[in-house]
């Protein structure tokens, strides 16, 4: 009988062998899952820290911007560089552009009411108190116009600023010649309707880019279209009744075929001047539900802004971006874009020629720039910060390179150097950097920051490099 060699036992495992590696990998995700979780809240923490550190330096920067500017643009530095967002950003760029501002001691008594700018930003003409003075920016030299025998009320400069107008509260509007700023020529005077009393008062004029074409409106309503093509024989080509209420603000396109006229308590009224002796009302935009509307409009006559403030939104200001479409084949006017401002009255809007920046300004006593280059989406651009009181006259150049502001409780009024504008709202950061290494006392940081590590955000042990911080 053949026998068989026994098989070999088996012996079973034990039912923990095969849990005990799977209960080991769990737990050494459940720790990876739980340290990642306290490295992410950690993370988040010391971002939350940073971001708030930021915004206290942005704080304190714009705190310090009037009394130490240099300071002020250091900590607005440090808050950028810890967190790039909108708000430390253009507290930065608002800072920047304050140090750009030049401070001109008007030569007549009291302050500037309004403010007009020559394309190139050579010529200024500001006006108030009864008085005008032209200005050759770029030497600081002035000359006081003498108005008519009424007080001067409303001032307007052409394009190329070869010729001004100073309106009177008289009724008349004096044409200057300014071929030489620091001679100024008396060329003409443009009578104003026969009334009695105030409605005499000239409330705006305006005048083409060539200086060709002259508009003034008075206190009654009228609008007076006159041709300066021989300046020292100026021809009144039309008198229109264009409001039942006094005209708050007038202007006209570059070509002086389009005009624009605003009234207290009355519609917005766009006015097509291609006939000049038959203004025709090309339309009525919606009615203002304020007083003191203030207008521009761009040198093609092509986009509009209307500032005003409007009672039923807590008394918060607003412009109205309107596109009016080609002068020459009119159509319906469209509003594009509602800008909302803080609280305050908005007294004074300025258009680049081609409309695409505006400055808005009002009793807060700022200017506030904003790219218009797609009217539909307005982007705010700076501040223009420093009056005490409310502004009351502003003025672009071309490509918004320089801009005039005017208060009427100052005795001097701004000029501001924008040159780099869009370089500067883009990256402030790189503008300061690129002009050497910035440094900061470690006093100060401490002072500011209340006493956090700079080499935890890479500015050094000792004075703190701004330009490295992250």
């Amino acid at each position: 009988m053949a026998i068989q060699a026994d098989e070999p036992a088996v012996v079973p495992r034990a039912r923990g062998g095969r849990a005990l590696p799977v209960l080991a990998v769990l737990l050494a995700v459940a720790l990876a899952c739980a340290g990642t979780a306290w490295w992410r809240e950690h993370g988040q923490a010391r971002d939350r820290e940073r971001v708030a550190l930021a915004h206290g330096l942005a704080l304190h920067a714009a705190e310090l911007r009037g009394d130490d500017p240099v300071k002020a643009r250091d900590l607005g530095l440090a808050a950028l560089g810890l967190h790039a967002d909108d708000q430390t950003r253009a507290g930065l760029t608002d800072t920047l552009l304050l140090g750009r501002r030049d401070d001109l001691w008007l030569r007549g008594p009291g302050g500037a009411w309004h403010a007009e700018l020559s394309g190139d930003g050579r010529v200024g003409l500001v006006a108030g108190n009864g008085k005008a003075e032209v200005w050759q920016l770029g030497s600081g030299r002035a000359v006081i116009l003498d108005g008519p025998e009424g007080a001067v009320e409303a001032p307007a400069l052409s394009h190329d600023g070869r010729t001004a107008l100073t309106g009177g509260d008289d009724g008349a509007t004096t044409v200057w010649d300014l071929t030489d700023p620091a001679h100024p020529a008396r060329r003409a005077t443009l009578p104003g309707v026969a009334a009695k009393g105030p409605l005499d008062d000239v409330q705006a004029v305006a005048v083409s880019r060539d200086g060709r074409v002259a508009a003034v409106a008075d206190f009654a309503g009228n609008l007076l279209v006159w041709d300066l093509t021989v300046r020292d024989h100026p021809a009144r080509r039309s008198v229109t009744a264009v409001h039942d209420s006094p005209t708050a603000d007038l202007d006209l396109s570059g070509d002086g075929r389009t005009a624009v006229t605003t009234a207290d308590d009355g519609p917005v009224t766009i006015w097509n001047l291609a006939d000049p002796a038959h203004p025709v009302k090309a339309a009525e935009l919606t009615p203002a539900i304020h007083t003191g509307t203030a207008a521009a409009l761009s040198g093609d006559g092509r986009v509009l802004v209307v500032a005003r403030r409007d009672p039923g939104a807590d008394w918060r200001s607003q412009a109205e971006v309107w596109t009016l479409g080609d002068p020459a084949r009119p159509a319906r006017p469209v509003r594009t874009a509602v800008i909302v401002m803080p609280p305050a009255d908005m007294l004074d809007v300025a258009l680049t020629p081609d409309g695409g920046t505006a400055l808005l300004a009002g009793s807060n006593g700022n200017g506030s720039l904003w790219d218009l280059s797609v009217p539909s989406r307005p982007v705010r651009l700076a501040g223009l910060r420093g009056y005490p009181s409310e502004v009351r006259g502003v003025a672009l150049s071309d490509g918004a390179r320089s801009a005039l502001l005017a208060a009427p409780d100052s005795t001097t009024f701004s000029l501001w150097d924008l040159h780099d504008l869009r370089q500067v709202v883009v990256d402030p950061g790189q503008v300061l950097c690129d002009g050497g290494s910035r440094m900061l006392s470690r006093a100060d940081w401490d002072r500011y920051t209340g006493g956090a590590d700079p080499s935890d955000h890479g500015g050094g042990d000792g004075d703190v490099s701004l330009c490295s911080l992250r």
